[in-house]
């Protein structure tokens, strides 16, 4: 049975903050774990997880802001599951930001902890909501109003993470998945195949795969291919809609093809999808080469935050977690989508070359948002040609091209060509004629109608685009990356502490609110810093140039003393002389 936490507003005399002199007590609440509770713990919206509980009358559930603050503190520090109980029970400040005060309490056992991810994961894949990203969305709304910040200039980036996999050949991964698909099947149904599963069967895939020669590897494949065929139909009639069953109806059509005589045929590295399966065990994690680097069964991470320079700080506003093969205009798409839904007014957003093209362009002119691009996908024009873009275009409001305008200022109407998107032009035939341009690097053609240039609507998309471009921006836009650095801090070497897609975006959603939380905990110190001496933390008064002289004498003085001693105790003291 659901029930909210008030308890912790209620303060007992056996508080441990309480037993602490006035001093402590009053550092405790100035330190991150006094923001925490104020800043996310108090504001985490409990009645979104009722859901997950029973409405008959029973035991009260453990507070869900504990459970949920819990997890966020673990995500943002980077604990396991046992460090995290550990500094539950026995650290104060962590206590004191989940309102655990009350030393004499019960606490939750590690076994709660386990069951309240599962019922989280099972509701998200039942029914599409991550009630964590609830919980993001909620916290971070509330925490831009208290602070005032607008949200009407914003940046945004990608970033690549991996997923808690390890790293699988062709091999093993087909041999993983037969395993699978044998665990779902009873001794009966497997005894028609035991003898060719048994050498699969024979510990983990790994241990399997060392046992195979290199020159054996095809043989198994196709061995494999044929157990893998038998497996789906027996699959099909005990557990169809198992997830089992769809594993390895997927690895087959990923991984063969099945010719005209009913064979099947293995099929080459080359031909299969980098969206193809990389492991069983997290069947949305894909492959994807960024940057010149394989990232082999991951995810990106997309982050979208505040950058008006007249903020008193920037907040991470959204974020997405998403198969690495994503396009960055999907997401940009996703993320104008998500905050228009919250309410959140964006009027511009400065991103880089990967957040062009057609989708990103529709979503910006349909949330009425200016896309401030520092570059543009594509490649330039060949040295000997001019580029597009240092011809004018004039565009209609339909965003029809109407005029075309040539590096000399000739202007030509575009009409129309026989293909659908493409556009014709044709200048005077004098003007270009005693042009130093033309037939050296014009695109206009000289053709018997007179000179004509021959253009795609997207090629002036881009054109124009490249023409908008805000390189000023690109200080603006590289801030973010420090915000990525900060949110993948918790995850060593880029990897996810956990696998599948709804745990990835939990743990995600826990570091962004952590990032937000330290910028809080500076804002709010800077401020109590400022109201107590008058002066920001990184200011300092000038010293009064009488005690400056005083100083400078006094060193000089010093150093005179430290001249006259002995050279072996002069070359102890010189850095400290100096």
């Amino acid at each position: 049975m659901f029930r909210r936490n008030e308890q912790h507003r209620q303060k007992s005399f056996f508080d441990g903050e309480h037993l602490l002199p006035q001093r402590l007590r009053q550092r405790l609440r100035g330190s991150w774990a006094g923001t925490f509770y104020r800043q996310v713990f108090c504001r985490i919206d409990e009645e979104s997880f009722a859901v997950l509980y029973s409405e008959k009358a029973s035991r009260p559930n453990v507070p869900v802001n504990v459970l949920v603050g819990a997890e966020i503190l673990k995500t943002g520090f980077g604990w396991s599951d046992e460090q995290l109980y550990e500094q539950v029970c026995f650290n104060l400040q962590v206590r004191h930001a989940l309102g655990l005060d009350d030393l004499r309490a019960e606490l939750f056992d590690l076994r709660t902890v386990y069951n309240f991810r599962r019922r989280v994961r099972e509701y998200a894949e039942g029914r599409g909501v991550n009630l964590f990203g609830a919980v993001f969305e909620q916290v971070t709304d509330e925490q831009l109003e208290a602070i005032t910040i607008e949200t009407g200039w914003q940046r945004m980036d990608s970033t690549q993470v991996l997923s808690n996999l390890a790293q699988m050949t062709r091999l093993e991964l087909i041999v993983s998945v037969v395993q699978v698909a044998c665990r779902q099947l009873d001794d009966g149904a497997q005894a028609p195949w035991r003898e060719g599963l048994a050498p699969y069967l024979k510990g983990r895939p790994q241990q399997v795969c060392y046992r195979i020669k290199g020159d054996e590897v095809d043989t198994h494949l196709e061995r494999l291919g044929q157990i893998l065929v038998e497996l789906a139909a027996g699959l099909r009639l005990q557990t169809p809609a198992s997830d089992a069953a769809a594993l390895v109806e997927r690895i087959l059509k990923e991984q063969y093809d099945l010719q005209d005589d009913g064979t099947l045929a293995l099929r080459s590295v080359e031909a299969v999808s980098a969206g193809s399966l990389q492991s069983p065990h997290d069947p949305h994690a894909t492959y994807r080469v960024k940057g010149g680097t394989a990232y082999r069964g991951g995810y990106v991470i997309n982050v979208s935050e505040t950058c008006d320079p007249d903020n008193p700080l920037q907040l991470v506003t959204d974020v997405e977690v998403a198969p690495n093969q994503t396009d960055d205009s999907h997401l940009l798409e996703r993320s104008l989508d998500r905050q228009g839904e919250r309410g959140i007014c964006v009027e511009k957003v400065t991103v880089d070359g990967g957040y062009t093209g057609p989708t990103a362009e529709r979503a910006a002119e349909r949330h009425r948002v200016d896309l401030r691009a520092t570059r543009v996908r594509g490649r330039g024009s060949a040295p000997h040609r001019l580029g597009w873009e240092t011809y004018s275009w004039m565009i209609g409001r339909d965003r029809q091209p109407l005029r075309v305008g040539c590096p000399k200022g000739q202007i030509a109407t575009l009409e129309p060509g026989g293909t659908k998107g493409r556009f014709i032009a044709r200048f005077d035939h004098a003007a270009c004629a005693a042009c130093p341009l033309f037939k050296h690097g014009c695109r206009v053609h000289p053709r018997r109608a007179g000179p004509t240039l021959y253009v795609r609507r997207r090629t002036i998309e881009v054109a124009w685009r490249r023409q908008q471009l805000c390189p000023q921006d690109t200080p603006i836009r590289a801030v973010i990356e420090a915000t990525i650095r900060s949110l993948k801090r918790p995850f060593r070497a880029g990897k996810l502490p956990v696998r599948g897609l709804t745990r990835a975006k939990m743990v995600v959603y826990g570091s962004a609110l952590m990032v937000n939380l330290r910028r809080l905990h500076r804002h709010v110190a800077a401020q109590r810093q400022q109201k107590r001496t008058g002066l920001l933390p990184w200011e300092t008064a000038p010293l009064p140039s009488s005690l400056l002289d005083g100083v400078h004498a006094l060193c000089a003085h010093l150093r005179h003393l430290y001249l006259r001693v002995s050279p072996f105790t002069c070359f102890r003291h010189a850095t400290i002389v100096a």
